[in-house]
């Protein structure tokens, strides 16, 4: 009996493993956070981001013949999107978790996207990814609005990894939808501003000597 069989089985198992994890593409979804819109309505609730359960953060597609393509850190990127594009209008915004209680007219925004890849077409020279999906924003259990969305990259990515810039970008033209809706929205609570006190100001002369302060 050959003893040094087991071993080489030991091995092939392994090369064989090793040979599975690499048969897939992996798309980091790289997001570049557009420049939030300027709101034309600011709210006094909070508002929360819901994910869990409805917009995997892996998501793996396999179009055709292809290999397995995983986009990677989808919640991440989209969560820093939507941060980016609604903070304007609203006094705080933050991803829920568990342990996270709403409270009274605080708003909590659930979005539900699934990304897809789309094969070169006659007209386009490479392949593109899109989103699909749908959000809704409730408050004290009152849904306010919500909209089905459909956003397509633009067709001139290789198969790979470089598809999640092209993820991004959908992401990216998702977060502005919906921070364009929301920023619109009335508020039914609005919130007085207080004034500030006045400031009186008066002429510098000369240059200002930063003071120095003595290390103990």
């Amino acid at each position: 009996m050959d003893k040094a069989r087991p071993d080489r089985w030991i091995i092939l198992l392994v090369l064989s493993a090793a040979a599975g994890c690499t048969q897939r593409h992996h798309a980091p979804v790289a997001s570049s956070v557009p420049p939030p819109a300027r709101p034309e309505v600011l709210h006094t609730g909070r508002l929360w981001l819901s994910f869990e359960g409805q917009t995997p953060d892996t998501q793996c597609v396999r179009p055709g013949k292809s290999r397995p393509l995983c986009f990677e850190k989808v919640r991440d990127a989209l969560a820093r999107a939507l941060e980016r594009g609604l903070w304007p209008s609203f006094p705080a915004v933050s991803v829920k978790d568990h342990g996270d209680e709403l409270a009274p007219g605080d708003y909590l925004l659930w979005v539900q996207l699934g990304l897809e890849v789309r094969s070169p077409q006659d007209a386009s020279p490479g392949w593109s990814a899109a989103a699909r999906g749908r959000w809704q924003l409730v408050r004290d259990g009152f849904p306010v609005a919500g909209e089905t969305v459909f956003s397509r990259s633009r067709s001139d990515f290789a198969y790979g990894r470089s598809l999640g810039i092209g993820a991004g970008e959908v992401l990216d033209a998702v977060s502005v939808r919906i921070a364009s809706v929301l920023g619109s929205l009335p508020e039914p609570q609005p919130q007085l501003a207080i004034p500030l006190p006045p400031v009186e100001t008066g002429k510098l002369d000369g240059a200002v000597q930063p003071e120095r302060v003595a290390r103990p």
